[in-house]
């Protein structure tokens, strides 16, 4: 069996402000190839782990390797063709979008003509002339973006890449990134926003607190813990009784709102709970059926951690 080849990998990594434990004991695997989602609620550690893994914060344990380098003892060679692009992305206002390009194309010993290329692919070609002191908040993301593809990196670590991009620029930038993908470079990128990872990853990891919750496949984490999709069924009346019939019959995973009662079941019971309630004369005016998506894994997770206790951590 071929063993993985990790692009990012980090070993017990913990980082304390004060009394914030921002990230504790974190291991990480990002394997070569990987569109890697980094997953959590504001706060949860996002930003500070983006920055251990690159250097830019010093660990206060615990050990991180780029391509198998330890990024203490082999630092610069390490963060050799990576592609960063923080979370609070900040350019020189008085330079041209054109200007600001060239200036980390020369930074990173890039040909200059990429520079017209990229902001092409990012859609600001006609504001290429234009100061970015008079860019909006989606137009310095697209610049921040097109600026860490610059010399075509191999490893590609975006720090919340959509905020503040319409979905038009959205879209652009989620093609950018599958197409990159598919010649070959590693993207890892953090997100709050459940449905673009969803849409573009293969592996995720959800953190919370400044810990790891689950590290898997998207199908894996899609599934919530083996959580059952979801019968959604309008009752006409006797909501309560409808509950009380099926937790009876050993469905305990129930919710009501209303007159609207939802049970997680697979197909081979959906019948069963419909004849129950029949029986039960509970008149079910219309169900249906709603697949396990990654929010509902999500809500679970981070639900289940909560309910674990402890201090409230994050950064």
């Amino acid at each position: 069996m071929t063993m993985p080849e990790y692009v990012i990998r980090t070993e017990g990594l913990n980082k304390k402000f004060k009394n914030v434990h921002a990230v504790k004991d974190l291991d990480l695997n990002v394997q070569k190839g990987d569109i890697y989602g980094f997953l959590g609620p504001n706060g949860a550690g996002k930003t500070t782990t983006i920055k251990l893994i690159l250097d830019l914060v010093q660990s206060d344990s615990g050990e991180v390797y780029i391509n198998g380098m330890h990024t203490k003892q082999e630092g610069v060679k390490a963060r050799q063709g990576i592609g960063f692009m923080p979370e609070r992305t900040q350019f020189y206002r008085n330079l041209t979008a054109l200007q600001t390009m060239e200036f980390f194309a020369e930074l990173k010993g890039v040909d200059k003509a990429e520079c017209d290329q990229l902001l092409a692919k990012m859609g600001l070609t006609k504001w290429k002339d234009k100061k970015v002191g008079t860019f909006s908040k989606g137009m310095v993301q697209l610049m921040g973006i097109a600026q860490s593809l610059l010399g075509s990196p191999k490893l590609l670590i975006l720090d919340e890449p959509t905020s503040g991009l319409d979905p038009r620029w959205a879209r652009i930038l989620k093609d950018t990134l599958l197409e990159v993908n598919s010649k070959g470079t590693t993207v890892f990128f953090s997100s709050h926003l459940l449905s673009e990872v969803q849409e573009l990853c293969n592996r995720v990891t959800i953190l919370n607190q400044g810990r790891m919750i689950i590290e898997d496949t998207m199908e894996k984490v899609s599934e919530g813990q083996a959580q059952k999709p979801k019968l959604i069924m309008k009752i006409s009346e006797g909501a309560q009784e409808a509950v009380e019939i099926l937790k009876n019959a050993g469905f305990p995973d129930i919710e009501v709102h209303g007159n609207v009662v939802s049970v997680h079941c697979d197909s081979q019971e959906r019948t069963k709970v419909l004849n129950l309630l029949a029986e039960g004369n509970i008149v079910v005016e219309n169900f249906r059926t709603e697949e396990v998506s990654l929010e509902d894994a999500f809500m679970k997770y981070i639900g289940d951690e909560r309910t674990v206790g402890g201090e409230i951590n994050g950064a």
